[in-house]
C-alpha cells in the first residue's frame, strides 16, 4: 500500500485564506494511518483539540487556518475523517447515509 493510501479533496462552502494569505477554495485530506493516531495520543489537550491538531495534519495545513473555517466547513473535514475509519468498501454507503449524495471526490 502506498502512502497516502487515499486523498479526498473537501471543497469549501466558505473560502479561507491560508499562512501565506492564499484563498483556498478547497483542502485534500489524506487517510490516517496508525501512526497518525499515535502521533497525536500524547497530548495534553481536550479531545476536540486533539482532533483539530490531527485533521489539519491530515489536511497540511496549519491549526490557525483550520481555525477558520465555518462550522459548517469543519463537520465537512470531521465526516471525512469518520469515514476513513471505515473500509473502503462500505465508505460509499456510509457518505450516502451521512447526507452525501456521492463521494466528495476522489483524488485518486
Amino acid at each position: 500500500m502506498t502512502y497516502p493510501a487515499e486523498v479526498k479533496i473537501i471543497t469549501l462552502y466558505t473560502p479561507i485564506k491560508d499562512q501565506q494569505g492564499n484563498e483556498l477554495k478547497c483542502l485534500s485530506m489524506r487517510e490516517p494511518k496508525v501512526f497518525d493516531r499515535l502521533k497525536f495520543s500524547y497530548l495534553t489537550c481536550s479531545e476536540d483539540e486533539k482532533d483539530l491538531i490531527m485533521i489539519s495534519d491530515l489536511c497540511g495545513q496549519e491549526v490557525d487556518v483550520l481555525k477558520g473555517l465555518t462550522i459548517a466547513d469543519y463537520k465537512q473535514l470531521e465526516d471525512q475523517f469518520v469515514v476513513f475509519m471505515v473500509p473502503p468498501q462500505k465508505r460509499a454507503a456510509l457518505l450516502k447515509k451521512m447526507g452525501y449524495q456521492k463521494e466528495k471526490s476522489s483524488g485518486q
